[in-house]
C-alpha cells in the first residue's frame, strides 16, 4: 500500500512538473533538461534493476530481459519493486531515495513528451482561433527585434500577431507565445500562400493585414512580400486593406505598392541605418538646439560633426540635412574619417548644395580636438558613427571629458545599427531603444500626419476626392515626400514657439512676418528632401525644351518643371526666386501656380495635420 501511494504521489509530481516547465520555458531549455533526466532516469534504472535481477534471480538472459522491461516501464510510471526488493542494495534509505528519483524522472520525461505534443497542438489551436479576428499583424522573420516589435504592436495596438519563419532561434518561442502569438512554419505560411490567408480569416472585407517583413535578409523581405502580395490578389483582398513595412531596398518596395487595384495600400520600406539616423534626429532634431525670435527665424547657426562615414555616416548626414535648414540660419557639417566612404556622393547634388567639409582625421587625433578648439562655441552637434560601439563609446567619454571646459557644450551622441545614445546635462549616458521598439513603427501612425499633407496639395488643385482616395493614388515618391513633411512639423513649431496643444486648441496659423519666415523654412526643407533624394535644379534650357512639349500637347500629368526620370526639379531655387518662376510656368499653362503660396499652405495646414494625428490617437481613424 505504502510503495502504490508513493509510486501515485511521484507519478502526479512528474506529471504536474512537466506542464508547468512547458508552459513556463522556452523549448531550448526544456529539451536540455528533457536530455539530462532522460539520462540520470537510465543510469538510475539500470543500476537498480540490474542489481536487483542479477541478485533476486542470478545473471542470465531471462533476468537481463526482465531488467530491461522494467527499466521500459519506468517511463510509463510502473515500478518492478516488489521483484527486486530483497536486493541488499534496497535496504538503504538513500537508496531507495534515489531508486523513486529515477522513477520520477523517467516519467517526467513520457510526459513532458506528451504535453509537448498535444498541449501545444491544443494551445497553438486556441490562440489561432484568437488570431482570427481584429486587424493581423503577419511578421516575416523571427528574431529577438521582431519579436519585441511583435510584443509592443499586440499590447498596445492590439493586433493579432502570427509569426512566419523556417530558421530562428527556439529560445524565442516562449517570449512570441507569451503576448498570445504563434510561430508559423509549414509550406503554405513559408510560401505566403492563398491557403495560409484563408487559414487565417483573410478575404475581401473590412479584416485589414499588415505585413511587416523584418527578416535579417532584406533579400528575402521583398521576396516574401511579392509572394504575399500575388496571394492576397488571387484571394481577392483589395488593397486598402493592407499595408506594408519592409526592412529592404525603397526603390524596389516602391513597385508593390498599389497605383490601381493591386497592391499593398500602404508600403514603407527603411534600412536599418537610415532609420536609425532617422529616430536619432527625431529624438534630438536640430531645431531643439537653436534659438528662434518672436517672428521664427533663426537666430543661430547650425553646425554638426560626425566621426566615422560608413553607411551610418552616410545616413546620419542625410538627416542632418533634412532636418538642419531654418530661415535666418546658415548650415555646416564637417565630417572627419581617414577612410570616410564618400563615393557614393560623387557628383551628388546635395554636395554642391551645402557646406559639406571632409577631414581625413581621426576623431582622436590632435589634429580633431584643434578643429574643436578653433570652432569652440559654434558647433551644435558632434555625432560618433565609427562602426564601433566601444570606439564610439570611449571617444565620447573623452569629448565629454574635454568639451566642458569649453564655451558652449554641443550634444554627443554615438549610434550603431542597434540604436544610439547620448549625453544628458550631467554627462551621463542615455540610451534609447532599438527602432523596432520605438513608437514610429506603427504604419498607421507614419502615415496618419503624411495624408493629411498630401490632401492639401490635392484640394490645391481641386479634388472631389477624399484624403484616403487620393492617398491610394499617390506614387511611393510622393509619399516619402508628404512623410517627411509632416516629420519636421516639430520643428516648424519650434520655429513659431508654439506647442502642439496651442496649435489645436486655435493659436493657428501664424500672420504676416512669422508666416512668411516659416514658409521660406517649410521651403528650405522641401529643397533638402529633393537633394537628398538625388535632385538637382533644372536647367533653363530643359526647363524651355519641357514647356515646348507642355505646348505641343505633352500627356497627363506631364509636369514642365519636375522630371522625374532625370531627376531635375526647377523650384530648387532660392524663396526669392519662386514668383518669377510662378509667373514664367503660368504663361505657359495659363494656370495660377503660385509656388511660394505652396510653401505657406504647408504651414498653414500644420493644425490640419495635428488633428489627423490625434483623431488616430483617439481610434477615429474615418478609414
Amino acid at each position: 500500500m505504502m510503495i502504490s501511494s508513493i509510486a501515485m504521489i511521484l507519478t502526479l509530481a512528474a506529471l504536474f512538473a512537466a506542464a508547468i516547465l512547458n508552459l513556463a520555458v522556452d523549448s531550448a531549455f526544456r529539451r536540455q533538461l528533457n536530455r539530462y533526466a532522460l539520462i540520470a532516469a537510465m543510469v538510475i534504472g539500470s543500476v537498480f534493476y540490474g542489481h536487483g535481477y542479477a541478485w533476486c534471480y542470478g545473471f542470465n538472459p531471462a533476468s537481463l530481459i526482465r531488467a530491461m522491461m522494467a527499466l521500459c516501464r519506468m517511463f510509463a510510471g510502473i515500478n518492478d519493486l516488489g521483484s527486486v526488493q530483497a536486493a541488499p542494495l534496497f535496504q538503504y534509505p538513500a537508496a531507495m531515495a534515489f531508486f523513486w528519483l529515477g522513477h520520477f524522472l523517467g516519467f517526467y520525461v513520457m510526459a513532458s513528451a506528451a504535453i509537448a505534443t498535444l498541449g501545444e497542438k491544443l494551445l497553438r489551436s486556441i490562440r489561432v482561433t484568437l488570431l482570427r479576428r481584429g486587424t493581423l499583424l503577419l511578421i516575416y522573420g523571427v528574431n529577438s527585434h521582431s519579436v519585441a516589435y511583435g510584443r509592443r504592436m499586440a499590447r498596445e495596438k492590439r493586433r493579432s500577431v502570427v509569426f512566419v519563419d523556417q530558421e530562428y532561434n527556439t529560445s524565442l518561442e516562449s517570449a512570441v507565445h507569451s503576448f498570445g502569438a504563434v510561430i508559423e512554419k509549414g509550406p503554405d505560411a513559408l510560401a505566403g500562400s492563398a491557403r495560409f490567408l484563408r487559414q487565417l480569416s483573410i478575404r475581401p472585407g473590412k479584416r485589414k493585414i499588415e505585413l511587416a517583413a523584418l527578416h535579417e535578409d532584406s533579400r528575402k523581405n521583398l521576396e516574401y512580400a511579392g509572394a504575399l502580395l500575388a496571394s492576397l490578389t488571387e484571394t481577392g483582398v483589395r488593397p486598402e486593406q493592407t499595408s506594408l513595412l519592409a526592412r529592404g531596398n525603397g526603390d524596389e518596395a516602391a513597385l508593390l505598392q498599389a497605383m490601381g487595384e493591386e497592391g499593398y495600400g500602404s508600403v514603407y520600406a527603411f534600412d536599418d541605418y537610415e532609420l536609425t539616423a532617422r529616430l536619432m534626429l527625431r529624438e534630438h532634431p536640430p531645431c531643439s538646439l537653436i534659438r528662434f525670435d518672436a517672428h521664427g527665424q533663426a537666430l543661430d547657426d547650425f553646425h554638426a560633426v560626425i566621426l566615422g562615414f560608413g553607411r551610418l555616416g552616410r545616413a546620419v548626414l542625410s538627416q542632418l540635412v533634412l532636418n538642419g535648414q531654418f530661415c535666418g540660419s546658415r548650415f555646416r557639417v564637417d565630417i572627419f574619417d581617414p577612410g570616410a566612404q564618400n563615393g557614393f556622393l560623387h557628383e551628388h547634388p546635395m554636395m554642391a548644395a551645402y557646406d559639406i567639409r571632409f577631414h581625413g582625421i581621426d576623431g582622436a587625433a590632435d589634429a580633431f580636438y584643434s578643429f574643436l578648439e578653433e570652432n569652440s562655441g559654434r558647433i551644435s552637434m558632434i555625432v560618433l558613427c565609427t562602426g564601433s560601439d566601444e570606439k564610439n563609446h570611449e571617444m565620447a567619454e573623452d569629448l565629454s571629458a574635454w568639451l566642458p571646459w569649453k564655451k558652449k557644450m554641443p550634444l554627443i551622441m554615438h549610434a550603431s545599427r542597434e540604436g544610439f545614445y547620448w549625453l544628458d546635462q550631467n554627462r551621463h549616458e542615455i540610451r534609447n531603444a532599438h527602432f523596432l521598439d520605438s513608437e514610429g513603427m506603427d504604419p498607421e501612425e507614419i502615415d496618419a500626419m503624411a495624408i493629411q499633407v498630401h490632401y492639401t496639395y490635392c484640394r490645391e488643385r481641386g479634388t472631389e476626392l477624399s484624403a484616403i482616395q487620393e492617398w491610394r493614388k499617390c506614387d511611393y515618391f510622393s509619399r516619402q515626400s508628404s512623410r517627411a513633411c509632416a516629420d519636421f512639423y516639430p520643428a516648424v513649431m519650434r520655429a513659431a514657439g508654439k506647442t502642439a496643444e496651442e496649435v489645436l486648441a486655435g493659436e493657428w496659423p501664424p500672420e504676416g512676418e512669422t508666416l512668411e519666415n516659416l514658409a521660406v523654412t517649410e521651403h528650405l526643407r522641401w529643397c533638402a528632401f529633393h537633394y537628398v533624394s538625388g535632385y538637382a535644379p533644372m536647367p533653363p534650357e530643359v526647363w524651355n525644351r519641357r514647356a515646348e512639349a507642355y505646348r505641343q500637347g505633352a500627356g497627363p500629368g506631364f509636369r514642365i518643371g519636375k522630371d522625374p526620370q532625370e531627376r531635375l526639379q526647377a523650384c530648387l531655387i532660392p524663396w526669392e526666386e519662386l514668383d518669377k518662376l510662378s509667373r514664367k510656368e503660368n504663361e505657359v499653362t495659363g494656370g495660377h501656380v503660385d509656388y511660394k503660396q505652396m510653401d505657406r499652405n504647408n504651414v498653414l495646414m500644420l493644425s490640419d495635420v495635428l488633428a489627423a494625428q490625434k483623431r488616430l490617437a483617439e481610434g477615429k481613424t474615418d478609414g
